[in-house]
């Protein structure tokens, strides 16, 4: 096995499929993860926007590994679609000669049995985890920090007790292959133990994350965090917290309204205006001069049939440059 091979299984060992794919829409950045949501289901949005909030950081060798390993998925996955295990086994022999297909093949079926394993722990907080887990074996302990995130799974060895840290490091660091009916059997009994704990406490700076992609996505991201809601209302109170809409803009102060117009076009203005009440336009209009208020009026009247899409896209502009002002402390949402 190549040494960048035995690094990706290190770093991403014991990590799900959803984890995997939450960080690496967090490496692509926000723009190209707004484009995937578009047109991925609703629910499948959700469950990656859940991920996401889980993730504090993403360190260089992870953030390596996961490219990677993405890389290495695409280039197989078409065969399996294809034809089959044995049909992706043959191709990847001819194209890759057994060494490197066999990686392929074992890196799909670990990330297969990863992805059912220990998912269910990725929100609860590492004290309520390490308190569930500390009376458990050095082994058993060892077998479930080692199937969760590397980071998540430290923050939990550093909270049990010294004498059993130090067993369940040796363990960790001399563990050998476990066989997946072991990893099953530990997961479920631990699940059970663990549903009274299932509460998902995030951190804020993961509900931040989605709370942005879900800016962009217009009229989904309501319906998104509606389904959200129904889930875990905890959560989706604090994305929408988090959240700055159309509507969040236009209850800005007057003088807060001024500064964003002076940094968007009049015809952007008014696009983004068009299907809004008369109090929405009362608000914005009040903090514009008679001249900007002129223009308006000119270039409203003058405005014909237009999309939904093109009203979204206008009312995103200005969003930009409030949350850009926001960012750069000229707005203070706080106190506003």
């Amino acid at each position: 096995m190549s040494e960048s091979s035995t690094r990706d299984n290190d770093v991403l060992k014991g990590m799900s499929m959803m984890e995997k794919v939450a960080r690496f829409f967090v490496l692509i950045g926000e723009a190209s993860t707004v484009k995937i949501f578009q047109h991925l289901p609703k629910d499948l949005v959700e469950s990656i926007s859940t991920a996401i909030t889980q993730i504090t950081s993403i360190n260089k060798d992870v953030s390596l590994a996961i490219l990677e390993e993405f890389h290495l998925f695409t280039r197989s996955k078409s065969f399996i679609s294809a034809g089959g295990y044995d049909f992706a086994k043959d191709i990847l022999y001819k194209s890759l000669g057994k060494n490197e297909a066999d990686e392929v093949l074992a890196k799909l079926s670990r990330m297969k049995l990863a992805s059912q394993a220990f998912s269910y722990l990725d929100g609860i907080n590492p004290k309520q985890l390490s308190d569930f887990i500390k009376d458990e074996s050095p082994h058993t302990i060892a077998v479930i920090l080692s199937h969760m995130d590397p980071n998540k799974s430290s923050e939990v060895l550093m909270q049990l007790d010294e004498e059993i840290r130090v067993k369940v490091t040796i363990q960790i660091a001399t563990i050998k292959d476990v066989s997946p009916d072991v990893v099953r059997t530990i997961s479920l009994v631990l699940e059970k133990k663990l549903e009274s704990l299932l509460s998902s406490i995030v951190d804020v700076g993961g509900v931040k994350v989605v709370a942005d992609m879900l800016n962009k996505l217009g009229p989904k991201a309501q319906e998104i965090l509606k389904n959200i809601n129904g889930i875990d209302t905890s959560l989706a109170t604090k994305i929408k917290e988090n959240m700055f809409v159309f509507e969040d803009l236009l209850n800005l102060d007057s003088e807060y309204i001024m500064k964003i117009l002076q940094g968007v076009e009049t015809s952007d203005i008014v696009m983004a205006l068009k299907n809004g009440t008369e109090e929405d336009i009362e608000k914005v209009t009040s903090a514009m001069s008679q001249r900007g208020k002129d223009r308006f009026k000119e270039e409203t009247e003058m405005l014909s049939k237009v999309k939904i899409k093109d009203i979204e896209a206008a009312q995103r502009k200005m969003l930009d440059v409030a949350q850009k002002m926001i960012e750069d402390g000229i707005i203070d949402r706080e106190n506003n």
